[in-house]
């Protein structure tokens, strides 16, 4: 009987440690939700933004168009990639350096993007997406996964 009780009270604790870990991750989550992308809403940001809003609006993700549009403004995105740790821009190491987290929010950020545009879903432009990012082997496996268990895919 007290096999069983320290059993019970062991795995009791157990699932509480484990759910208290992942309202942890949520919080971390929740909190980049709320500040994601804000260096946009601010100078240098906002006003190249701004400025090419229209031309993006028309371009699809990996485009010639695209890339124009950020050629243009090279300075606003790479200062948005410099203060934005979902970016793999943000780390010396690209991708390598990423937390979890940070990855977690990329691909969050990856799939509300499709939405911009025109012509391309985040699937049609996955395998383009993993090689700007240098994102090969096991973990393109899992965001595969992830963004398909989302089905986001």
């Amino acid at each position: 009987m007290n096999n069983e009780f320290d059993f019970l009270c062991e795995t009791i604790l157990h699932i509480s440690e484990v759910k208290e870990n992942l309202e942890t991750i949520s919080s971390d989550l929740l909190k980049r939700g709320h500040a994601h992308d804000r260096t946009k809403l601010q100078e240098p940001e906002f006003s190249a933004f701004v400025s090419t809003s229209e031309k993006f609006k028309k371009a699809n993700y990996g485009s010639k168009e695209y890339q124009e549009c950020c050629d243009v403004i090279k300075s606003a995105v790479d200062h948005h990639y410099a203060n934005n740790r979902h970016h793999t821009g943000f780390y010396k190491d690209g991708v390598t350096d990423m937390t979890l987290m940070d990855i977690m929010e990329m691909i969050a950020d990856w799939k509300a993007a499709e939405r911009r545009s025109p012509d391309s879903t985040l699937n049609d432009t996955l395998e383009l997406t993993f090689k700007k990012h240098a994102i090969e082997g096991q973990l393109q496996k899992i965001i595969t996964n992830t963004l398909g268990y989302l089905r986001w895919l």
